[in-house]
């Protein structure tokens, strides 16, 4: 069994601002919680105070790590220092400096430490890069299309399996009329394997635009749909994967600048 990483432990005893002793119990109450080895419970413990794991752990380690904090009941209070020092930071959870709505994301009482500490990042690195993708995706795909196919591209070039999906979503949001609608095209009811599904059904208008047909596909239904699934149900990405977005956003944008001259 390898031994807990000697610089995050410290880092985290110096976050915590708790004795060697008190760590330790912090450990033995996180192995109770969920069986893991000493390491481990460190570093999930690291991770809900506020410290970026990724930089002291191998890949292998990390996806172990994310796999544990998964598994954690939701409901129990990270492990920290002492209930006053936990009270003291309750107050102030993070050096978080972004507004939301008129409201100080540092200053939420019942958001965690954690969580504030992520705000920042998920708000301006992760958010509008999978806006601007996603929408650039569903834009490209009109404008494709409907050159080929005239103003009727939706019902005679989209498969129907993708057009019974955007009709199940638009009959679900009729049953909300109170909140605004999600688009105005059927294009934007659907997800983002649904656009890649339009583009392999319509892969001779779209083929000139790629390299491969894989190199799409896994750009789509990969890279960017495995983060935009963990992110768009509110849960914050890891740096790596954060990385990995960007990464393939801008090899997105660079193929489309290059073809930019035989876009329709």
């Amino acid at each position: 069994m390898a031994n807990t990483n000697p610089e995050l432990r410290r880092k985290l005893l110096d976050t915590l601002k708790v004795s060697p002793q008190r760590l330790s119990q912090l450990v033995k109450a996180r192995k109770d919680q969920l069986p893991m080895s000493t390491p481990h419970a460190v570093y999930t413990i690291a991770h809900e105070n506020g410290i970026d794991v990724s930089k002291f752990l191998s890949a292998d380690e990390m996806g172990t790590v994310r796999g544990l904090i998964s598994g954690l009941p939701r409901e129990t209070t990270p492990a920290s220092a002492p209930r006053a020092a936990r009270k003291s930071r309750a107050a102030a959870p993070a050096d978080v400096k972004i507004t939301i709505a008129g409201v100080d994301a540092g200053k939420i009482p019942a958001l965690s430490r954690a969580h504030a500490q992520d705000v920042k990042r998920m708000s301006e690195r992760v958010y509008p890069l999978l806006y601007i993708f996603e929408n650039s995706v569903r834009d490209l795909i009109e404008r494709v299309l409907k050159a080929a196919y005239g103003s009727e591209w939706w019902a005679n070039a989209v498969p129907k399996s993708v057009r019974d999906t955007a009709t199940k979503h638009k009959a679900a949001e009729a049953k909300e009329p109170w909140h605004g609608a999600r688009g105005k095209r059927e294009i934007d009811y659907v997800f983002l394997n649904d656009l890649w599904a339009i583009i392999k059904h319509k892969w001779g208008d779209f083929k000139r635009f790629f390299p491969t047909q894989g190199w799409v596909e896994s750009l789509i239904t990969s890279d960017m749909n495995v983060s935009r699934r963990v992110f768009a149900h509110m849960n914050p990405l890891h740096e790596n994967d954060v990385k990995n977005i960007e990464a393939a956003f801008r090899k997105w944008t660079n193929q489309l600048r290059a073809k930019e001259g035989e876009l329709p």
